[in-house]
């Protein structure tokens, strides 16, 4: 009966700490608000669980993996490679599907597991892989439009900010309520296949502004 017991409060640990994490997100979650959600003291609380960041390992854990696993299957080298030989260019197309692909993963693991993946969006170190992938993937889209050696530092700071509001649209995305899973998904997709072309289309108008006003004359100085 003792053992019972104990499980029965672990679980409720865990499902309070659930509903904390999903409405505040791990920075504001805290150890006796989930104490009070399992309506017990949070001294018993410490008893189960060292810390809140176990707490959270415990519930994200699988969703966790299952992240890593598609965004380890979804890195394309062809995509992320460096693009500053003007015979090169990304395949807009191509990176559009692979972002088709990137939001049917994510679409699914929230369908398979909603709390933990919304939890797993206030998760800095979760949303530091994704920002990870999301510029390597779309680096050479950058590159491409910024070839020389002393754009270097343009490239970096450009591809990292692109990533880093992707990023923040998707999480937006998926915190709207009240929207059926084929809104979202349509929305997720649509988001991020203009994000690229638009991307695109942006860095072509400009090129060509630049090489209208600036390579005349530098031909010119070259004769």
């Amino acid at each position: 009966m003792a053992q019972f017991l104990k499980e029965e409060q672990r679980q409720a640990i865990i499902e309070a700490a659930r509903q904390e994490l999903r409405e505040k997100g791990y920075q504001d979650a805290s150890m006796r608000s989930i104490a009070a959600k399992a309506e017990m003291t949070v001294g018993n609380l410490y008893r189960y669980f060292k810390n809140k960041e176990e707490i959270q390992e415990h519930i994200v854990s699988h969703a966790r993996d299952e992240i890593d696993d598609i965004l380890r299957e979804l890195t394309v080298d062809t995509v992320s490679k460096e693009a500053r030989v003007f015979s090169i260019k990304t395949d807009v197309n191509e990176l559009s599907k692979l972002m088709d692909r990137f939001s049917d993963r994510l679409i699914g693991l929230f369908q398979k597991r909603p709390d933990e993946f919304m939890i797993l969006l206030t998760d800095e170190k979760t949303e530091e892989k994704i920002i990870r992938w999301l510029t390597r993937t779309i680096r050479s889209l950058v590159d491409q439009h910024y070839l020389f050696d002393s754009q270097q530092q343009e490239r970096d700071l450009l591809t990292g900010t692109y990533a880093k509001c992707i990023c923040t649209g998707i999480k937006t995305i998926f915190n709207e309520k009240d929207i059926s899973i084929e809104s979202l998904s349509s929305a997720l997709k649509t988001f991020l296949h203009s994000f690229i072309v638009m991307l695109d289309s942006d860095f072509t108008q400009r090129n060509d502004a630049y090489s209208f006003y600036h390579i005349p004359n530098a031909e010119k100085e070259q004769q």
